[in-house]
């Protein structure tokens, strides 16, 4: 591929649109991460609150 075409592409709107979607892509990932993450922390914490309930 001859840099000018490289160029063009790279500037065009079409790979614009499909950086914006995978920027959204990753964005939804992340928040799913944290989502879960926050799951896992309340997991934990309510382990031990019954751990100290049995004492």
């Amino acid at each position: 591929m001859q840099p000018s075409v490289a160029k063009r592409f790279f500037e065009g709107k079409p790979f614009e649109d499909w950086k914006k979607g995978k920027e959204a892509e990753l964005k939804t990932q992340a928040a799913t991460v944290d989502r879960l993450n926050t799951v896992i922390r309340s997991i934990g914490n309510l382990g031990k609150v019954l751990a100290r309930r049995r004492m």
